[in-house]
């Protein structure tokens, strides 16, 4: 458990920022939305300043500007009068009425003046700074959020003003202004990140030639650096989930990115929950004389991704989860009740969740993008995900507060570790079609080792985002062998259809909700899974549940009545909880929370559980890279 505490605060990144006193004083503020009518008519009205190079220089004392965010091939940028991230160089006791225009169709931003000292951290302090809040970005119908603020300044000297959301002032989004003084030749001016071969670019107006067109560079992002799918370069980074799986391209994103100076981007990510968690019912749940209805646990997951572009169309990407559950887990994983699947010492685990292996995925993959914005990829992993179900449970937004595994995990999304999986697919922007060949066998009951690997499996998957806040699939696969513990199950066909709906409402709120179908069909029996689970998430606090109607035969749950061996049953698992977050945007994120469960069995099984209604609970630390900005 030490361990995990060690691997979760090494992954913190903390950066301080120094702001003296407050320089500008808010007279006023107010929220519009404007189309690109009404912003014509804006920029009509604004006070023009003197342009010399990346300097606007004004002699009013009351100014009329209008700020936008940066054109899609720079967003870590403002606009003034035209000019990329200008020198504003006003008069003494200057009164400024900014209308602020967030234009970027995927990402928050705002407007912040004060007086920072040294270079801006990762997440800069607005502690004794003025300006806009956070704007959410352009909607599907154009329409573009934007606060009209007026500020006076109150001393004089060199200040900055800045984007305060994580990463962006710190990849160039800001600017100087100087009241009341000139600035000198040592001032330092925010640049363009370097990126394969670019240039910094402090000042550049639009319409200029840049060294090279960013627009043509592969997957080029609001840093000016790689930020496309890791497995398909043309795809948005935040659809990319577990394997090939697409979640809706407003998923929020928990993980820490370095970016290259040659395009390359590494990304690391994941989460722990340290917990005591209890399962009701009277079913002894032991496996091999091994656990029971309780325990203090952490369920696990880590994962580092990295990409790099090989030409202006092209990427290689690399992908490793890992899990630490052989070690904290072992063999017999965590009371859960009326969960089924896999081995412990050659017996079938039920009531519980098996661990997982250690290397959950190891996989390449290569993608190229046409013309036309279609793209294709392939992908190979050992271990690796094949293009079956929806995203992972552990990879999904609405699930991200949870620490149990679904009850029909092996009903929808299992196949998420297999060991030997080759996978190709074509994009066509919102749609994608794909089809795997894989091992069909369930990883063995070694967790620290690799297994054999095979092609004998097979699986096709369609998916589609028609916008961004939506992404839904359907796929089946004919799986030999499944399972070492059925050896007279040779053919297993698994079918999942699923909707994913993830919104944020500004930087502070987002919810998530996934419905998920699974049917298996095995020596002439349907048995089916539904899950309805949802994440909304406000400020520190989140709010979740899962609700679970799930059929099994005696078989799966492993009664010891004959006569219930090919029965099916109805099991309902009910689970809500709340989460608070300790420590946020540190790097890290640090939550205290707990659960509630209500499981459900029909009479026929009342003798083997002790009744038809039971209660489970728990509480946990959960630990997690904190959101990236976008």
């Amino acid at each position: 458990m030490k361990n995990i505490v060690l691997l979760v605060a090494c992954a913190a990144l903390f950066g301080v920022n120094v702001f003296a006193h407050p320089v500008f004083t808010l007279v006023s503020s107010e929220k519009k939305t404007i189309k690109l009518d009404d912003l014509t008519k804006a920029e009509a009205g604004r006070t023009l300043g003197k342009i010399e190079k990346f300097n606007l220089t004004f002699t009013e004392k009351e100014i009329r500007l209008v700020v936008l965010t940066g054109p899609e091939d720079d967003m870590l940028s403002f606009r003034i009068q035209g000019v990329r991230n200008p020198t504003l160089i006003v008069p003494t006791g200057t009164t400024l009425k900014i209308l602020f225009v967030n234009s970027d169709a995927d990402m928050h931003h705002d407007l912040r003046f004060g007086h920072v000292v040294g270079d801006f951290p990762v997440v800069p302090v607005v502690t004794d700074t003025t300006g806009t809040t956070r704007l959410n970005p352009k909607s599907e119908d154009e329409t573009m959020q934007a606060e009209e603020i007026v500020i006076k300044t109150d001393s004089d000297g060199l200040f900055k003003y800045f984007c305060s959301v994580r990463g962006h002032a710190k990849g160039g989004m800001w600017g100087n202004i100087a009241v009341g003084v000139k600035p000198d030749g040592k001032m330092k001016m925010p640049t363009r990140p370097a990126a394969a071969g670019m240039e910094s670019m402090p000042g550049m107006k639009d319409g200029e030639k840049k060294p090279d067109d960013m627009s043509n560079m592969p997957g080029m992002n609001q840093h000016g650096v790689q930020m496309s799918s890791v497995t398909n370069i043309g795809d948005p980074m935040n659809r990319e989930s577990s394997g090939t799986s697409w979640a809706p391209d407003s998923t929020p994103m928990y993980a820490h990115m370095k970016m290259f100076k040659d395009g390359g981007m590494l990304m690391l990510m994941g989460n722990a929950f340290i917990r005591y968690t209890q399962i009701g019912s009277e079913r002894a749940v032991s496996i091999a004389g091994k656990g029971s209805r309780s325990r203090v646990d952490a369920p696990s997951m880590f994962m580092v991704m990295y990409a790099k572009p090989i030409s202006e169309k092209s990427q290689i990407g690399l992908r490793g989860m890992f899990s630490l559950d052989p070690l904290i887990q072992r063999g017999y994983g965590y009371p859960l009740l009326y969960q089924t699947g896999e081995l412990f010492h050659g017996q079938p685990i039920h009531d519980r969740q098996h661990p997982h292996d250690l290397f959950s995925e190891l996989a390449a993959d290569y993608s190229y993008k046409f013309k036309n914005k279609n793209s294709l990829y392939f992908y190979a992993g050992y271990p690796g995900e094949p293009a079956l179900g929806p995203p992972t449970f552990m990879h999904r937004a609405s699930a991200a507060n949870n620490p149990d595994a679904p009850i029909g995990h092996h009903w929808q999304d299992a196949t998420h570790i297999t060991w030997g999986v080759v996978t190709a697919g074509y994009s066509f922007g919102k749609v994608k079609v794909e089809a795997s060949a894989f091992k069909g066998e369930e990883p063995n009951e070694n967790r620290w080792d690799f297994d054999r690997p095979r092609l004998d499996s097979f699986s096709g998957r369609i998916s589609w985002n028609p916008t961004k806040d939506l992404a839904f699939q359907f796929s089946r696969g004919v799986l030999k062998n499944p399972e070492p513990a059925e050896p007279d199950t040779h053919i297993l066909h698994k079918t999942t259809a699923s909707a994913i709906y993830s919104k944020s409402f500004d930087d502070n709120t987002d919810w998530a909700t996934t419905f998920v179908w699974g049917q298996n069909y095995a020596n002439r029996q349907y048995s089916n899974s539904y899950l309805l689970e949802s994440n909304y998430t406000f400020y520190k606090n989140a709010v979740f549940g899962r609700l679970e109607r799930v059929q099994k035969s005696g078989h799966d749950l492993v009664l010891d009545d004959a006569a219930l061996e090919d029965r099916l049953f109805w099991l309902g698992s009910y689970s809500l909880g709340y989460v608070r977050d300790l420590v946020k945007n540190k790097g890290i994120d640090v939550g205290l929370g707990g659960m509630m469960t209500i499981n459900s069995n029909p009479a026929a099984l009342a003798p083997v559980y002790g009744g038809t209604t039971h209660g489970g609970w728990q509480i946990f630390l959960r630990f997690r890279p904190s959101k990236t900005g976008y």
